[in-house]
This record gives C-alpha cells, sequence and structure tokens, in this order.
C-alpha cells in the first residue's frame, strides 16, 4: 500500500521541508496524510469530500476536536499545495473547542485586597480601577496623584475618591517624597518583578491559585463585558479594536459574541 503513494507522500516531505516547517509539523502532517490515504485506498484524483470528512468523523470518536483539526490542516495542505485539488478546502464542520480560563471573579477580587498589607492592596486597586500595567504603576510618584474640579486622577487616570485618600494616607504615613511604591527600606524603587512576586504568593495563599496582572485586568474587562459594555472594556484595556477583545476572550473560552 505504501508504495502505491510513495511519490505523493515524498512531495508533501520534500515541499515542507522546502517551505521551513517546524520537524514537528512535518512529522505530524507526514503521518496524518499517510494514514489517511492508507484508510481510504483511493487513488488521490478518485478521493471526494465525503472521504474526507467520514475520515475526520471516524478519528473524532478518538481524538479531541482541536487535534482533528490539524489533521484537516494536514489534508488541506496536501491536496491544495501539492496535488492542486480543492477537495479538503472550506470543510467548516468542525470548530475548534477552546479550554475555558479561570478569571477572578469580583468577591474573589474584594477577598484578596482586603487581605494583603496596605501597599499591596492599594497596587491591586489601582489595577482594578484605571486597568494599567504593573511597570507604569511601580514608576508612578506623588506629584502623579492630582485633584482638579472634584475628580481625583492618577496621572490621565480617573480614580475614585476613596482609592485617592488610601493612596494619599499612604504617602503621609511612609514619609513618601518622590515614588508612591517602594522596597522595605523606602529608598529603591520597587521593580515590577517584585510585585509580580507578591502577587503569585498572595493569590497562592489566598486564593488558592496563581494569578498575574493580566488576569486582573482581563477578569476586569471581560466582568465589564458581561454588563454589557464592551467599549469600556475595550478603553480599559487600551485596545485599538472589539476584533481583539473578542478574539482574545474567544480563545479563553468565552465567546460573548454568540446569540
Amino acid at each position: 500500500m505504501f508504495e502505491k503513494f510513495y511519490f505523493d507522500l515524498l512531495s508533501l516531505k520534500t515541499e515542507m521541508q522546502f517551505r521551513g516547517y517546524s520537524t514537528s509539523t512535518q512529522k505530524t502532517y507526514y503521518k496524518t496524510v499517510k494514514d489517511f490515504l492508507e484508510v481510504t485506498g483511493k487513488e488521490a484524483i478518485d478521493i471526494k469530500r465525503g472521504d474526507i470528512i467520514r475520515y475526520l468523523d471516524n478519528n473524532l470518536k478518538l481524538l479531541n476536536i482541536n487535534t482533528i483539526l490539524v489533521k484537516l490542516n494536514a489534508l488541506e495542505f496536501f491536496f491544495s499545495e501539492i496535488l492542486g485539488i480543492d477537495v479538503a478546502e472550506n470543510i467548516r464542520k468542525y470548530k475548534r473547542e477552546f479550554k475555558t480560563k479561570d478569571f477572578l471573579t469580583k468577591e474573589q477580587l474584594n477577598i484578596l485586597i482586603s487581605s494583603v498589607p496596605m501597599r499591596e492592596r492599594i497596587l491591586y486597586e489601582i489595577v482594578i480601577e484605571t486597568g494599567m500595567k504593573i511597570e507604569d504603576i511601580v514608576v508612578l510618584t506623588i506629584n502623579d496623584l492630582t485633584l482638579k474640579e472634584g475628580t481625583w486622577r492618577l496621572k490621565e487616570y480617573e480614580i475614585s475618591k476613596e482609592l485617592a485618600t488610601e493612596i494619599t494616607n499612604y504617602i503621609e504615613k511612609n514619609y513618601l517624597e518622590n515614588y508612591i511604591f517602594t522596597l522595605s527600606n523606602g529608598v529603591d524603587n520597587i521593580l515590577g518583578n517584585t510585585a509580580r512576586h507578591w502577587l503569585r504568593v498572595n493569590t497562592k495563599e489566598i486564593l488558592g491559585k496563581l494569578y498575574t496582572f493580566s488576569d486582573i485586568r482581563h477578569s476586569v474587562a471581560l466582568d465589564m463585558v458581561k454588563m454589557g459594555d464592551e467599549k469600556r472594556a475595550i478603553k480599559y484595556l487600551k485596545l485599538k479594536s472589539n476584533g481583539t477583545i473578542r478574539q482574545f476572550f474567544k480563545r479563553a473560552g468565552y465567546d460573548y459574541t454568540e446569540k
């Protein structure tokens, strides 16, 4: 049987090498095409769209959908790029499954910020309210906190009166004159890696699982989306379009655009 498809498989192998496909991709594509041809037993010219769907359906009994899509990609490449046949194109029957990501709930965020020292609590609250990245937060100075026409701002971000009060009290209590967040000696600027370490330790101890600052930001944004305010979530994450945020949450298992 192998000799029957020898030249087709050789062409496949040569073309993937020429295009610089990774070794793992080459092995996967080659194995898939070889198995399909041997199972089907037909000459390539006689293969129909139904043969491909039937083959994938049989594999679906043992493999997950994402693996099936890899096999479909391999067959589409083989027939389209090697043989010049469109029999495998536009097969939309199989839909990728995305593993649902575990985002933080409002309750978990509240538990976190109420269970940590004042320094970490303020830092996390700034992330939650503004969506600022940790690299920008750790270099904030006391002059970045301003009150104008009754509105508190941290740089260009509007913040609540409660958070502004907490930051002010923290500055006064620690006699800060430059940066808001400092190391224990009160001199060196806190590094982003240090803040990330705090968060890993705190979330593991308090919530039982490690979370990142990106997880916090996207958890807040997801809550905005669920409340029907996608525009606010886009602004919060500083994105340029709704396509980006929709794609991110779809890959995280939250396709909120589906009706």
